[in-house]
């Protein structure tokens, strides 16, 4: 299922002002049993390299809708997840409508999580 994607980890590659441009995003937390137990395993740090090996996951055409959108957020990323303890898990996919992440200052995803994770 595709979401809203809101994140604060601005060091990130797919990071475009708060939101998520990357067109897969991968939540690690097999065993979480809080958003601290997630990490966001897409997290891909600013630079160069990154930006160009990472050039395939990204949602361009989500990108473009949202330059002319100031009402509404276009990029909506497809979200897997491994956190089976989450009330969104349905079968490895993401059904919450709305996710944050949350990763201030990361530098590499295990300095990331799932702020919307809620146990079941």
């Amino acid at each position: 299922m595709s979401a809203e994607l809101i994140c604060s980890a601005a060091n990130c590659v797919y990071n475009s002002n708060g939101l998520c441009s990357a067109n897969n995003i991968s939540v690690k937390g097999s065993t979480a049993h809080s958003s601290t137990g997630t990490e966001c395993n897409t997290f891909k740090e600013k630079g160069f390299k990154n930006a160009i090996t990472n050039v395939a996951n990204m949602n361009v055409p989500g990108e473009i809708r949202q330059v002319f959108s100031k009402d509404s957020i276009e990029m909506s990323p497809n979200i897997r997840c491994e956190a089976v303890n989450c009330i969104y898990n349905s079968n490895t996919d993401c059904n919450a409508s709305n996710v944050q992440i949350h990763g201030p200052g990361a530098d590499k995803s295990c300095y990331t999580q799932c702020e919307t994770f809620k146990e079941k």
